[in-house]
């Protein structure tokens, strides 16, 4: 029975970061679109300061979470 409630707390626990998750990427990408509208359509560019210190905070991000949210990206 410990194991059956071990498992059902995982999942609802699973579920609730994935909502987590798709609703951090659907906010990021209107963020992404308000800033480019304010910016002339053009990505904003990071100073070597600000790129190291993302770089820094990204390492403790699943990579495949960081393809999907990366907001800073360029589209090239």
């Amino acid at each position: 029975m410990l194991q059956w409630l071990k498992s059902r707390v995982r999942t609802w626990a699973e579920r609730m970061v994935q909502r987590e998750i798709e609703r951090l990427v659907a906010e990021n990408r209107r963020l992404k679109a308000e800033i480019m509208s304010h910016n002339g359509g053009q990505p904003i560019r990071l100073t070597p300061q600000e790129q190291a210190r993302l770089d820094a905070l990204r390492r403790d991000i699943d990579p495949e979470v960081l393809k999907r949210i990366d907001v800073w990206a360029d589209p090239e």
